[in-house]
């Protein structure tokens, strides 16, 4: 309804604004209120809300001035019907609006909350900001999953943007588009849908990021026969029922293109069926029409449901070029890596040759799946070894239950603990004697991951910092600005037992220290770490020291035990010192050592840190950490010298304990002292150049042997008249070993054909010439002065180093329908770029064509063109 208090006289008067004859009535443009207070342009009672945002998306529609409609809150709009929205038009709300489905709605199948207004489509459509109540329990008497009540779908519908929306108890799918183009779905928060998250069909360009997706039943994100998909930085888990099934991510495949599928940054944890399922059904096919790259993700506890075989942390099987690198799987069902079909005894699509690589990933902690369990828990199984292969390269793997592979082998990877910063708190990172991350800052470890530097020996490690080692790392920081770093422990450790039996003794090569008290007397001990590099003492934020229990194994003691540290009084030398003597021949004042407290008191009760071990705790395997911040900053400062730790219990009868020490010979359970140092980052300076005076060449099939070097155009696709393609470069050379690209693009202006559409699309490709070329004789036949193309028309490298490949570096689709519209069209070659900067390949620059060359003919300005405005350019971004 419209507002009431504008009154009818104000209405006539407005209905008679000939220039503006409804929208002089309402908000300025751009933007149409709707809200519950009377407060809107349209407004609305709780009841029927459908009717109200629907004129409102209606008027939008067809006044161009305004672009948005706006819910404002707090209000729930209660709906019995679909919303329409057309194109170019925002539906945007505060964050306490909330869309709800009516109780009892009783619609169709198909039927969702909010659909594209024409049946033929509509492009340039952004929801966002608002909440939407699906009222799953409100609808209880429809099944989940069968395409009730989606919150979006979208049919044939281009330039779709959902971002920052709360979407929630539902039947069907968050976001469902079949037909699309230029999708982007991100910030969203998506809890307890009926099926998935967001699912794309035969669309194409879709990116999903920074979602937090806690499924129900199906999976947070699917793609099904669609390309160029990249989902990132998402954080995927499930709603537990024992009853549910699904995957984090499902890609599918049963006909057509699925390139460029990009998977990676992900945390995927607690999934009911695999962490990300690659289900391709087309049986044989052309190789080069798949690629799939799993990369940077994490992957813990997948795979829970106890009703279905097919569960893991990456379960695939009919697809063709799917890498696996850098990722990190911990405790999942199954196996992390698995080929097969939905059981383990279906043999899947027809077809061979079907070839995973999986490289510098780490596999720990696989669990037996709950169904069948027999055969299961192993770190990689292919269950497809007539059809499947999995490649293995430079991957840890370590304590899987079943062991490491079943019908596979690898000669390269490695089976050792990979030493986790903090596994029980999902902490990745690998310790490093030389620097590891921890979210804030770099901080040293007293033991390094066997998974530094251990990784594939061709893998780019360009990303990692100093000192890098020269080669990736495993694990899902490797390659990242967050990557261990190399280098050896140069500290010296010294620990000492003092044993009131044995007063004289010198104890220092035992593989334990002890401390506490039984029949034989009281036990205490010294420790000493080299901190002569800790000389600044504001730049300590931290300082912790870590001792692993062991001892006594299997039983409680009488007494709790409560560990202190002290300063010891004075130097002692670990090669004499016992419970009578510090040093050779120098007796302790006090038999059993001397110490200081932290108030300056000899022999004082105040330690500096403290920790209590119950009696009735057994031992568990893991380090205790104490306290020690303030004695070392003591010791950085020039305070005191530093004369180490002294480690005693406050009472000293039948609580005795032990831990390893420097002496037991395993790294992972050595004494170790974690000094974080404080960090004042530095933010890089970002450069934002733009490269012109390009070389480029057309090259044309009708004219084999001709040189097009001076032509004011460049051109591809093809017609009547043959193929085009091109090949262009820019100097590169004073950007060499530029560490950090953010962004390089490509930009071509579009002017050919003037006025008219072509027949089909033009999807524009970027890829890597396979060998340097020369500009004064290169044609369709000649890549040099007599020197001819393997290829007619030109040799390549693709983004997965395949000769004459299908996978792009870069691609861009130019609608047959459009017309030029004289302005530059970008295509992202960062990934190339980088690659040339960083040495990985010789700059060849760019070899320019249309994935298909028939009836799609284009052609843009080249650098001889007369304006400078209009020349090919390449945007470089970097960090320095």
């Amino acid at each position: 309804m419209l507002k009431r208090e504008l009154g009818v006289l104000l209405l006539v008067g407005c209905l008679i604004i000939t220039s503006a004859p409804t929208a002089s009535c309402r908000s300025p443009a751009p933007i149409i209120y709707v809200a519950g207070d009377g407060s809107g342009d349209f407004n609305c009672d709780g009841k029927d809300d459908h009717v109200q945002i629907n004129q409102a998306l209606k008027f939008v529609a067809e006044n161009p001035a305004y672009t948005t409609v706006h819910l404002k809150g707090p209000f729930t709009y209660v709906i019995a019907d679909t919303l329409l929205i057309g194109s170019n038009t925002i539906l945007e709300g505060d964050s306490n609006a909330v869309v709800k489905l009516t109780d009892k709605a009783g619609w169709a199948t198909m039927k969702p909350l909010i659909q594209q207004m024409s049946s033929s489509g509509n492009n340039n459509i952004t929801i966002r900001g608002f909440e939407v109540d699906v009222n799953h329990d409100g609808n209880s008497e429809l099944a989940k999953g069968r395409g009730y009540y989606n919150v979006i779908y979208f049919l044939r519908t281009s330039n779709v943007t959902v971002h920052d929306m709360y979407m929630h108890d539902g039947h069907g799918d968050g976001l469902r588009i079949k037909y699309g183009s230029n999708i982007k779905f991100y910030n969203n928060k998506i809890y307890k849908l009926g099926h998935d998250g967001l699912f794309a069909i035969e669309c194409k360009n879709v990116e999903a990021w920074n979602n937090k997706i806690t499924c129900r039943t199906n999976s947070a994100l699917r793609v099904l026969n669609t390309n160029n998909v990249k989902f990132h930085d998402n954080f995927i888990d499930s709603f537990y029922h024992w009853s549910a099934g699904g995957p984090g991510i499902q890609i599918e495949r049963s006909s057509g293109d699925m390139n460029n599928i990009e998977i990676y940054n992900n945390v995927i944890t607690n999934t009911y069926g695999p962490g990300i399922w690659l289900i391709g059904t087309a049986g044989a096919y052309d190789k080069r029409l798949s690629s799939v790259y799993i990369h940077h993700n994490i992957f813990y506890d997948s795979g829970t449901n106890p009703s279905i075989e097919w569960v893991g942390g990456v379960l695939g099987s009919g697809f063709h070029n799917v890498r696996i690198e850098n990722n990190v799987f911990d405790g999942v069902y199954n196996a992390a890596i698995v080929n097969m079909y939905s059981t383990d005894t279906n043999a899947g699509p027809s077809g061979t040759g079907f070839t995973t690589t999986a490289r510098n990933n780490i596999i720990v902690n696989t669990k037996l799946r709950t169904k069948n369990s027999a055969g299961t828990g192993y770190g990689v199984i292919n269950r497809l070894t007539s059809s499947h292969i999995i490649v293995l390269e430079n991957n840890c793997l370590y304590n899987n239950a079943a062991g490491d592979y079943k019908n596979v082998k690898s000669t390269t990877d490695i089976y050792a603990d990979p030493l986790f910063a903090d596994q029980s708190s999902r902490d990745y990172h690998l310790k490093s004697v030389a620097g590891r991350w921890n979210g804030k800052t770099w901080v040293q470890d007293s033991t390094s991951s066997p998974c530094i530097d251990a990784g594939y020996p061709s893998s780019d490690y360009s990303n990692e910092p100093e000192d890098n080692g020269g080669r990736i790392n495993i694990g899902a920081f490797g390659n990242t600005k967050y990557a261990s770093k190399s280098g050896t422990l140069t500290e010296k450790l010294y620990d000492n037992r003092l044993r009131e039996a044995s007063p004289d003794t010198v104890f220092k090569d035992t593989a334990f220290i002890d401390l506490g008290g039984m029949s034989t007397g009281r036990y205490r001990d010294l420790m000493w770490f080299d901190l002569s590099k800790y000389n600044d003492v504001s730049k300590i934020d931290n300082a912790a020291l870590s001792l692993y229990w062991y001892y006594p194994a299997g039983k409680t003691r009488p007494e709790d035990t409560v560990i202190e540290v002290y300063r010891p009084a004075s130097t002692w030398d670990p090669g004499y010192v016992s419970w009578n003597k510090k040093k050779n021949g120098v007796a302790w004042t006090n038999p059993g050592g001397d110490w200081y407290d932290k108030n300056g008191v000899l022999q004082g009760r105040t330690p500096y840190a403290t920790l209590t071990i119950k009696g009735s705790t057994l031992p568990d395997n893991r380090y205790y950490k104490l306290d020690v911040t303030d004695l070392v900053k003591e010791y950085a400062s020039g305070k005191y010298v530093n004369t180490g730790f002294f480690i005693k219990a406050r009472d000293e009868k039948n609580n005795y304990i032990a831990f390893y020490s420097n002496e037991c010979g395993k790294e992972a359970q050595k004494p170790k002292l974690d000094v974080i140092i404080k960090t004042v980052p530095v933010a890089p300076k970002i450069v934002d150049v733009t490269l012109s005076g390009a070389t480029d060449n057309r090259l044309r099939e009708a004219s084999p042997d001709t040189v097009l070097k001076d032509t004011a155009f460049i051109d591809l696709g093809g017609m009547s008249t043959g193929r085009y393609r091109d090949l262009m470069w820019f100097d590169l050379s004073k950007y060499n070993g530029v560490s950090k690209v953010d962004n390089a693009a490509l930009s071509l202006y579009w002017y050919y054909p003037a006025g008219k559409t072509r027949p089909e699309d033009t999807v524009i490709e970027v890829y890597r010439p396979a060998s340097t070329w020369d500009t004064a004789y290169v044609s369709w036949n000649k890549k040099k002065n007599g020197v001819v193309w393997t290829n007619p028309g030109g040799d390549w490298y693709d983004k997965n180093g395949v000769l004459q490949g299908r996978t792009p570096y870069a691609t861009l689709t130019i609608k047959g329908s459009t017309l030029p519209d004289n302005r530059y069209y970008k295509l992202d070659v960062t990934d190339l770029v980088k690659e040339y900067l960083s040495g990985k390949y010789p700059n060849t620059g760019f070899l320019i064509k249309a994935r298909t060359e028939n009836n799609n003919y284009i052609a843009f300005y080249s650098n001889e063109a007369g304006g400078e405005n209009q020349r090919p350019k390449l945007q470089l971004i970097y960090s320095k």
